[in-house]
């Protein structure tokens, strides 16, 4: 939306003039949200200069300058505006620009928006959505599986016990707004789920060690699976409709999370990609027979659905931005 302003009768190239038109702006959203939304914050008929600022998260400024400037200087030259881009200490969620025609506006609009859009395809996911796993039962077992598994994972661990999770999906958030929206979409959705677990908590037991690859002598992944001692797939169709409720919201994508028709649900033990130092597979065989002396982890009951940061805290925990319970 395109906010216009009152006039000041200041010359529209002073400062007197821009900080004129701040003040007597009569909208102004500190919450932008994409690059299709232009602010207005200075515009005279009389006058061939105008200031506006395009909503683009300060994570993608750097895209924006380019090595040397040379991105910002040819979207300059292409589009014929001025460009001001806050410095990163700043933190300012939107771009600053001069131009002459609302066409020149556009213009560059589009092309920055383009260069957003590219930049984050390439970006890892910053967030994402969980189920924990976790009760005394599970982390004994997780030392002793540590014990038994010995030589066969060295130099990997397998994972702590307070980051046991299963993953219904990631996202890339960037911006305070864009966390605000996934955790308004994560309200949005929680009505729901009381009628998708019919009532009843989800009690389950951690087992069936599985891999992610085909072949068990050369394997990244290792995890175990969570299988709800009702037999009942109420823990699939939360997951599997959680998911498709933020795909529509357009925080999720089907290309970043899922290759199949179902979320995957799964909890990773062993993930070599945790240790760059170590080899990156390891032989799995043994771990996978039959014989192997730990089939089950234990049970728990799910308790909490979780919007999380990928970071940890000091006690090796997700960071949680949002909980809901379950139970």
């Amino acid at each position: 939306a395109v906010v216009s302003t009152q006039s000041t009768g200041v010359p529209c190239g002073s400062k007197r003039r821009q900080e004129a038109c701040y003040q007597n702006s009569s909208v102004y959203d500190d919450e932008p949200s994409t690059c299709k939304s232009i602010k207005k914050v200075c515009e005279s008929g009389k006058e061939e200069l105008k200031n506006a600022e395009i909503p683009t998260p300060s994570h993608f400024h750097k895209f924006i300058v380019g090595k040397g400037r040379t991105v910002l200087k040819r979207l300059e030259n292409e589009t014929g505006t001025k460009i001001h881009v806050p410095r990163p200490n700043e933190k300012k969620e939107f771009i600053s620009v001069q131009y002459k025609t609302d066409s020149s506006l556009s213009s560059l609009e589009v092309r920055v928006e383009s260069i957003v859009l590219a930049a984050r395809k390439r970006e890892r996911p910053s967030h994402f959505l969980s189920i924990p796993i976790g009760s005394s039962e599970i982390a004994n077992n997780l030392a002793k599986f540590q014990d038994l598994c010995g030589e066969k994972i060295r130099p990997h661990k397998v994972q702590f016990p307070s980051k046991l999770h299963l993953t219904l999906g990631v996202l890339k958030l960037f911006s305070e707004h864009e966390i605000k929206e996934a955790c308004e979409a994560l309200k949005e959705f929680a009505p729901r789920i009381p009628y998708i677990l019919c009532g009843k908590p989800l009690r389950g037991a951690l087992k069936n060690l599985e891999i992610m690859n085909d072949d068990p002598q050369s394997v990244n992944v290792l995890y175990g699976e969570l299988h709800l001692l009702d037999e009942s797939n109420r823990l699939q169709n939360l997951a599997d409709q959680c998911f498709e409720f933020f795909v529509e919201k357009g925080l999720m994508d089907y290309e970043q999370n899922r290759n199949s028709k179902s979320v995957k649900l799964h909890c990773t033990l062993i993930n070599t990609r945790w240790n760059s130092d170590g080899p990156r597979t390891i032989d799995a065989t043994e771990i996978l027979s039959e014989n192997f002396e730990l089939q089950v982890f234990g049970n728990c009951v799910l308790e909490k659905l979780e919007l999380n940061e990928m970071s940890v805290d000091r006690d090796k925990k997700y960071i949680s931005v949002l909980s809901l319970p379950l139970v």
